[in-house]
């Protein structure tokens, strides 16, 4: 089957959702099929690096397609740097052969349109593997007006799209209710998470952690981490609040790593009110993300108020496979609220409490090992749900075998019985 992957960012690009993409092209290689990939040529974080134009990756054909570099200074910047990536995705896709399968992710948002009308011309199913809603995130931090002519025409093209694609991949139950409000056969609604991309029990951790604390002097440091996109849809206004409230405490350091629009509100935060216990780094290179996350005494995990169902905080796999203490900051109604509530692990701080999130690490400061231990293994015992090769089979048996696994079926953590709240 030839197979076609469209997404703004790929290997060897370090984000998120570019290891993810790359993951699932492996997969699809490596059970015999023809895979392509149409992405960017430039990283989409250091936008004045440029990657060559065409390469094959491990039997992946990788074509990249030109754009401006302006970067995420400003809103306007981002959305010339996608309109061009989009333009140049169009004349590419004018000229590329038929296809047996496009998948398409949501970098930038309504890619999948563009999946969906190759389809139509040129033939082939269309796959829409949704990593947030929009433009209904748009809408949520005010960035578009739903009741603008450009946000009635964005949201008419979303749920054209979703209404014509033979499959829609979604993170959680939450993003589930969303596209099937937006018109989506609730039949075609398929839910696979992500994956984490740590393994505490891989070869070489221990020591690359002890050389991550040495290298950024963290040795001796009790370290809450917040790691992944700086962005409006996960505030961190919380997070540096509690970082004022305990100031005074020499032995605790919160630990920002990561790039996005708000990356220079975090350092604003910091030098007016002169907070040492502040540090910052910049995203971390796939190799050195074991280390990043095995440093952690304790994770923060974000999600903006209203933002359940619109987006999915990925890293929380990531942060279970660690099998640390993590908190999260967002509302009671999402998936990381699910799995605190479920398997009683965790704990759940509403946006804008600042001083309880404060509590809430001097109490995992003073964790005995035991309760450590009981929490690494309740983690990894959860995390086992959430594997690569979980993930990509129940995508390949509901998508290429067209659907032998139904989506009740496939995560039972990430859907418990109960829909309330």
């Amino acid at each position: 089957m030839k197979i076609l992957l469209l997404n703004q960012t790929f290997y060897p690009d370090n984000l998120a959702t570019s290891q993810q993409v790359a993951d699932l092209a492996l997969s699809l290689k490596q059970k015999g099929h023809t895979v392509s990939v149409i992405t960017g040529q430039r990283a989409y974080e250091e936008r004045h690096r440029k990657f060559i134009s065409y390469e094959k990756w491990q039997e992946v054909d990788i074509h990249r397609v030109v754009s401006t570099g302006f970067g995420k200074r400003r809103l306007r910047y981002r959305i010339i740097d996608s309109a061009t990536f989009f333009l140049s995705l169009v004349w590419k896709l004018i000229f590329f052969p038929g296809q047996d399968l496009v998948i398409s992710f949501t970098s930038p948002p309504l890619i999948g349109a563009l999946g969906g009308l190759f389809c139509w011309l040129k033939g082939g199913r269309s796959v829409q593997w949704l990593m947030d809603i929009n433009p209904d995130a748009a809408f949520q931090v005010g960035y578009l007006n739903r009741k603008s002519l450009l946000g009635r025409t964005l949201n008419f093209i979303f749920e054209a799209t979703l209404k014509n694609a033979s499959e829609v991949i979604v993170l959680d139950r939450w993003m589930k209710h969303k596209v099937i409000e937006h018109g989506a056969p609730k039949e075609r609604v398929i839910i696979v998470p992500p994956w984490s991309v740590f393994n505490e029990n891989d070869s070489g951790v221990e020591s690359a952690i002890r050389d991550f604390k040495q290298e950024h002097r963290l040795e001796n440091k009790f370290i809450v981490l917040y790691s992944g996109n700086h962005s409006v849809v996960h505030p961190l206004d919380t997070l540096l609040d509690a970082a004022k409230e305990l100031k005074e405490y020499e032995d605790i350091v919160f630990l920002f790593i990561g790039a996005g629009l708000r990356t220079k509100d975090v350092t604003a935060f910091k030098e007016s009110n002169q907070l040492s216990n502040i540090v910052q780094l910049p995203l971390q290179p796939r190799e050195k993300v074991k280390a990043s996350f095995g440093s952690a005494d304790l994770h923060c995990v974000v999600m903006g108020p209203g933002m359940s169902g619109l987006v999915h905080t990925s890293k929380i796999y990531s942060v279970l496979a660690s099998g640390k203490p993590f908190v999260f900051v967002g509302p009671h109604q999402s998936h990381v609220s699910d799995l605190v509530r479920v398997n009683s692990l965790g704990t759940v701080v509403e946006s804008g409490q600042a001083k309880h999130l404060a509590e809430t690490i001097l109490e995992t400061q003073k964790l005995t090992e035991q309760a450590k231990e009981n929490i690494r293994n309740v983690s990894h015992a959860i995390v086992r749900n959430y594997s690569p090769s979980i993930s990509l089979s129940n995508f390949y048996q509901a998508v290429i075998q067209e659907g032998e696994m139904s989506p009740e079926e496939t995560f039972p953590i990430s859907e418990p019985a109960t829909e309330e709240g």
